[in-house]
């Protein structure tokens, strides 16, 4: 029997088995709650009702019921049960995604929690508040609450709690696409889990970061990415089909499987993609079956999403869109019930209508997709912020509790004297008589009770030695292993340390090399006369550069921005200065029939010939966005195409921007559309400037470094500094950035976020 057969087989085992296994449990729930209902009000009664209250689904049952905990719990003096009432009830609305009344639930659980010192409880309802938060879009409360339950768990020395926090965080961040982030989180459960050997949290530490670099490939189209990714997804599965009793962990790492394989099936050609299909349908049936059997009545919106890919692989490409029409439309009437799978699903549209070729469709799902992912972006600095705050709030907690519980126990002592001291004059008055009698007696009781008592505690101390001999060579045995740690930790740091020293070197070479392609500050002075350079590279080598040379009476200049930055970004600009060169070489500029935008015209045919972009789902965008001038030096005019870039001209203190076609020199959608070209008419003592979007886009300006530089404020940075000369222009640009990143740690400023580079001239 294949593979597939099997799995028909077990699902229709499960679906005639389902309606007798759910009966006997309606039976057995319906007993329990006739037995609870009929008991007298007392604490056994309460614990009944919080047994049957956890286990509902559905949110009025819950209500119910804990309602009548609420009542029951307020008459027996039993805060604990009313916290746990609101607790459930706030699950059950997160369930039915009434998110707003769930958060509501949660404050009122985590108020009584806190107030009667239940730590345990307390740190749970933090860590299901933040992950509630985070599917309404609150970011910044959410990792507050984050933080607040890692402090509680820390204090209670929780490791199993400590590492389900640091996994949802990890998550936050993926959502932020802060990888590197949730990376370390990741990092710091799987050492805790590796030390406690629990082999189920270590499948969800394997699943969560293989998670992760799948998003990453998608992010950056990097088979390394998805090849870890695979990997990790594996040891997950193994290590969770041993002990994953919920099999929602299996489940998980099903559906990453197969969202995996149809990523490669995309991919790939011919046979290898065939088989990348059959092994996409086959974790797909399996990860169905567990689906449907864990949540029967739920929607499963991934698995249907993938479908919709399946049959677009097939080249059902019309079913595929209507499917996901149908979807788009479905998940319009729920939005806080799947706005978590907008990403996904646009996504799929944009791949169905590319290859449809349906390019204006494609697009406004492009601008959709941008949106939901826009939404996520730059919040690392409010995560940094609230962990901060949040650390300062629980110090602060802290000494005022040492401070409550010091004058409470003092209070506690003076009325207890006090008691004693009446108790002990009314004694006396009233027992006089019988003092001496009373004495002898109470010695002799004293003297039989101390004999019990060190009796009894010489058999605990003699108990408590033997366990302290025990614990100690498990200590001994745990201090050999994390020295043997320590030792391999070492080790790799060192060879990291010498890996970074020999790749910096490298880049450092690589920095020669580029300053070497680019004119030289004397041959622009040659060639210009009056201009500044101003370059700062973000990671050694630069992504962004500029460009110039001289052919008789015509000067040719360009600042140009590629796709990335560090050593990626480098090669597309040496890529980009080579190209030039050429085309300088071979055109006859000084025949005067070449323009500024016949020159980007041909560049981009040249970059795209260069790096075979032909235009397919995953292939390469790579790019550049320049602005590019021709200057005649006889007749005094200046033309100007920009892809992506705008040209600033300022005539007696008044600037004028010239607009950039809104495409790069690359592979675009609109790539056969020609560039536009500009013609000037310049005069003595007029200045323009061109550059990348390093500047603008650098944040800083607050206390949290939370906003942009940007273009306006450039400009008017512009205008006000151009009265000065070309070597003062540039310092006052230097030191307005630097402020502008400052914060008031010195040492740590806000981290320059791009190559940076902008080009003055002066006619």
């Amino acid at each position: 029997m294949s593979i597939k057969n099997k799995i028909s087989l077990i699902l229709l085992i499960l679906t005639l088995a389902a309606p007798q296994v759910a009966k006997s449990q309606t039976d057995k729930y319906a007993d329990a709650k006739k037995q609870a209902l009929q008991m007298p009000n007392n604490k056994a009664k309460l614990e009944a009702l919080d047994n049957i209250t956890k286990v509902q689904k559905n949110i009025d049952t819950i209500n119910k019921y804990a309602n009548m905990m609420i009542t029951l719990a307020k008459k027996l003096d039993q805060p604990k049960y009313i916290g746990l009432a609101h607790h459930y009830k706030a699950i059950g609305y997160s369930n039915s995604f009434n998110f707003n009344k769930s958060g509501e639930e949660y404050q009122a659980a985590i108020a009584i929690f806190d107030s009667i010192n239940e730590k345990p409880k307390l740190g749970e309802c933090y860590n299901n508040y933040a992950n509630t938060l985070t599917r309404i879009n609150d970011y910044n409360l959410a990792s507050e609450n984050y933080n607040k339950a890692l402090h509680v768990f820390f204090e209670l020395n929780d490791t199993v709690k400590i590492t389900d926090v640091y996994r949802n965080m990890g998550k936050q961040c993926i959502s932020f696409h802060l990888y590197e982030t949730a990376s370390s989180y990741y990092s710091n459960a799987f050492k805790l889990d590796s030390i406690a050997k629990d082999n189920y949290a270590l499948s969800l530490d394997f699943y969560q970061s293989g998670k992760s670099d799948y998003y990453q490939f998608l992010d950056l189209d990097s088979l390394a990415l998805l090849k870890s990714g695979f990997a990790k997804q594996k040891i997950a599965l193994s290590l969770a089909e041993k002990t994953d009793t919920t099999k929602r962990c299996i489940a998980g790492c099903l559906e990453q499987l197969m969202l995996m394989y149809t990523s490669y099936t995309a991919i790939l050609q011919g046979q290898q993609k065939q088989q990348m299909f059959d092994s996409a349908k086959y974790y797909y049936d399996l990860a169905y079956k567990y689906r449907v059997e864990i949540e029967p009545n739920r929607d499963h919106t991934t698995l249907e999403i993938c479908q919709a890919n399946f049959l677009n692989l097939e080249g059902k490409v019309e079913e595929s869109k209507e499917k996901l029409y149908a979807l788009e439309r479905k998940f319009d009437q729920n939005p806080a019930k799947y706005n978590r799978y907008r990403a996904f699903l646009y996504r799929s549209m944009i791949w169905v209508l590319k290859i449809s070729g349906n390019y204006k469709d494609a697009v406004e799902y492009s601008e959709k997709f941008k949106d939901v992912e826009e939404a996520t972006y730059n919040r690392e600095f409010a995560v940094k912020s609230t962990k901060a705050s949040a650390e300062a709030e629980y110090v602060e907690l802290i000494r005022q509790r040492e401070e409550n519980e010091n004058e409470q126990k003092i209070h506690q002592e003076g009325e207890t004297k006090r008691q004693r001291m009446v108790t002990i004059f009314f004694a006396i008055c009233i027992c006089l008589a019988g003092l001496l009698a009373f004495i002898i007696w109470k010695g002799l009781v004293r003297k039989r009770r101390n004999n019990e008592l060190l009796a009894k505690q010489k058999a605990e101390i003699s108990e408590k030695n033997n366990e302290l001999k025990v614990q100690n060579q498990k200590i001994m045995s745990q201090r050999d292993e994390i020295m043997a740690q320590r030792d391999e930790i070492e080790s790799q740091r060192s060879q990291l340390s010498e890996a970074n020293t020999r790749i910096t070197a490298s880049i450092r070479y690589a920095q020669r090399i580029q300053t070497a392609a680019v004119p030289s500050a004397e041959m622009m002075k040659k060639i210009f006369g009056e201009c500044m350079v101003f370059w700062r590279p973000l990671n050694i080598v630069s992504g962004d550069f500029y460009w110039a040379t001289q052919t008789g009476k015509y000067k040719l200049i360009t600042a140009a921005d590629c796709t990335g930055h560090g050593v990626p970004g480098a090669f597309m600009s040496m890529l980009g200065v080579s190209t030039l060169n050429d085309i300088a070489a071979q055109k006859n500029i000084e025949s005067g029939t070449i323009t500024a935008a016949g020159i980007l015209n041909e560049l981009r045919d040249k970059i795209i010939a260069a790096l075979k972009q032909s235009g397919p789902q995953r292939e390469t965008q790579d790019g550049m966005d320049m602005a590019f001038c021709i200057i005649d030096s006889e007749t005094n005019e200046l033309q100007y195409a920009g892809a992506n870039r705008p040209l600033w001209y300022i005539r007696n203190g008044e600037l004028t921007e010239y607009k950039a076609d809104r495409m790069p020199v690359g592979y675009h959608i609109r790539k056969n559309g020609p560039f536009t070209n500009h013609v000037i008419k310049i005069e003595k003592g007029d200045l323009i400037y061109m550059g990348s979007d390093g500047i603008s886009d650098q944040f800083g300006g607050g206390e949290n470094n939370q906003f942009k530089f940007g273009t306006k404020q450039l400009k008017e940075l512009l205008v006000k500094i151009s009265v000065h000369p070309f070597d003062e222009q540039k310092t006052i640009i230097e030191t307005t950035i630097d402020n502008w990143r400052a914060t008031e740690d010195e040492k740590n400023p806000a981290p320059q976020l791009d190559d940076q580079i902008l080009l003055g001239l002066k006619f």
